[in-house]
């Protein structure tokens, strides 16, 4: 074989590669080989890390003085350190949020990151008790207010202003217990009867399912956009492996109004605003490139805000809901799951 045919069939080979990637869902960069994690066992002395910003192990002394190290704590009554931890965590202790209905829905803790990141990985284990019941909304969430606020400025059944705001978070969707995101910006979709933004949802795979009484460890990455394009992204890790990762052009699949199903084709559905109506369309074999994500009209809406949070609106009088949070880290690359000795 020549050197130039031999050249044509590497080159042939790569493209391959590179389609199957966008097939399924991932970037030719979406797979890191190591994280940040990997560098400390246990995660012990991660926070020092020049490419972290901000780590939270709940090792101190009291709710009270984790509390100091964020924003705003909401109903701090139902927090409490417990002795539960990740295997391989070099720490002692774990926040436990425990819901009642009697007392309210939940609790939350808000943080401010500084002046924020068009980059951002958040990585943190979670358990929820095999006995807990189906969790309304549910943070791992980050996001960015312009300007930088105490609290999301994100309404309910409304998409965001390009240049004010958006989240986007990782939820066990209620009853399904199904990892997926449940994301709100300027360009997300609506659904009837009439156009209500709930938040839009990418990965729809009814195998990924929440293990409760079992720690998992969760981490997204969320990229802005460029002004005036549509090529920021989103990519999601459940227990150190990639489940999902969108951009612009990647994956293929099709819409049902406010949810994307990756890998499908055939009828599509969108609300249409302008008409106040749906309309139906046909998607391309294969399914249609994914739009890509214009989370911002202005470059000044960053990522800007760490938010931690449990809420269970219908939880049963009596009973106590409980999660566990352990080992947050927020950083510029990939982090990936505890090193254990």
């Amino acid at each position: 074989m020549t050197m130039l045919r031999w050249t044509i069939l590497v080159r042939c080979l790569q493209c391959v590669a590179l389609l199957n990637a966008v097939a399924f869902g991932q970037s030719p960069s979406s797979k890191p080989v190591s994280g940040i994690a990997n560098r400390y066992v246990g995660d012990r002395g991660i926070e020092d890390d020049p490419q972290v910003v901000f780590a939270e192990n709940f090792e101190k002394s009291t709710v009270d003085i984790i509390g100091k190290q964020w924003d705003t704590v909401r109903d701090r009554d139902v927090m409490s350190l417990s002795s539960d931890v990740p295997a391989g965590s070099s720490g002692t202790k774990s926040l436990l949020m425990t819901q009642r209905a009697e007392n309210g829905t939940g609790g939350d803790l808000y943080r401010v990151l500084g002046d924020g990141y068009d980059k951002l990985h958040t990585r943190m284990y979670v358990r929820f008790a095999e006995d807990c019941e189906p969790v309304h909304h549910f943070g791992t969430c980050v996001g960015g207010n312009n300007p930088a606020t105490r609290w999301p400025s994100v309404k309910a059944g409304q998409p965001t202003n390009g240049d004010k705001s958006f989240w986007v978070g990782i939820e066990p969707f209620g009853k399904s217990w199904q990892w997926d995101y449940y994301a709100y910006w300027c360009e997300m979709r609506g659904s009837p009867p009439r156009g209500q933004t709930w938040g839009n949802s990418f990965i729809r795979d009814d195998t990924l399912k929440v293990q409760r009484g079992k720690w998992t460890c969760v981490e997204v990455m969320v990229k802005m956009n460029d002004v005036d394009t549509s090529n920021g992204e989103l990519a999601l890790w459940i227990d150190g492996r990639q489940v999902s990762h969108l951009g612009e052009g990647f994956p293929r699949g099709k819409w049902i109004f406010d949810k994307f199903y990756p890998g499908q084709e055939g009828d599509g559905v969108r609300w249409n605003p302008d008409k106040g109506d749906r309309e139906h369309f046909k998607t391309a074999s294969g399914g249609d490139p994914f739009d890509g994500f214009r989370f911002r009209t202005d470059e000044k809406l960053n990522l800007n805000f760490l938010w931690l949070y449990v809420y269970i609106t219908k939880g049963t009088t009596g009973h106590a809901n409980r999660v566990w949070f352990d080992d947050v880290v927020v950083a510029t690359d990939y982090i990936g799951p505890l090193r254990q000795k």
